[in-house]
């Protein structure tokens, strides 16, 4: 697995349009990628991103290694990748981490097909609470941060993207090691393919 640190250039129109459309900044993001002929190369190459709060800065977490060169000159002020594998081999049962990660709670309703969004507070983290017994971690706190909804258009459909972000930040205890890595690989929850999903970790100060 490879991580990559996007600075956006905040003064290029280009950025500034596509951070308003998540369908967008998906294409753009995907731009970095091989031009295979793929069915869905997002999920093969478990490509996730999250724009950090309030910043320029766009985490980019892929199976292969990008090149950022692809993109257009002058969309990025600065980009780094690192290699994921040694932290990966490191991670063992029982290990404490910090967490962050932003997602879209959200559940079907019964007897229809529709998602509807998770917003009370109360729910968002019994949402998160599922997502770690399904993922094989134990929430040991968090704090749960409201962010902007994120917006989007595709171009050849009138239909318009609306998905309900929260940011989650906290601590947690690693049960299985490789069901953990399989959610750190894959992502967790809906809307991975506009910025939710990703779960960064780090060591515990």
């Amino acid at each position: 697995m490879y991580l990559s640190k996007l600075i956006l250039n905040s003064r290029n129109t280009q950025v500034y349009r596509e951070l308003g459309n998540a369908h967008a900044l998906h294409q753009r993001i995907m731009q970095g990628f091989p031009d295979e002929q793929r069915n869905q190369p997002r999920a093969e190459w478990n490509i996730l991103y999250r724009q950090e709060p309030d910043s320029q800065i766009v985490l980019v977490q892929s199976d292969i290694i990008p090149d950022w060169n692809r993109l257009p000159q002058d969309y990025l002020e600065h980009h780094d990748t690192k290699s994921l594998g040694l932290m990966l081999t490191h991670i063992k049962a029982g290990m404490t981490l910090q967490f962050r990660l932003k997602a879209n709670p959200s559940k079907r309703e019964h007897g229809t097909a529709k998602t509807r969004a998770i917003t009370h507070q109360t729910e968002q983290v019994a949402w998160l609470e599922r997502q770690a017994s399904r993922h094989s971690f134990k929430l040991l706190n968090v704090d749960v941060i409201p962010v902007p909804n994120i917006y989007g258009r595709k171009a050849k459909t009138p239909a318009s993207i609306k998905i309900v972000g929260v940011l989650y930040q906290g601590a947690l205890q690693v049960s299985n090691p490789e069901l953990f890595t399989q959610a750190l690989r894959c992502g967790i929850g809906r809307g991975r393919s506009y910025g939710c999903g990703l779960l960064s970790i780090a060591r515990l100060n």
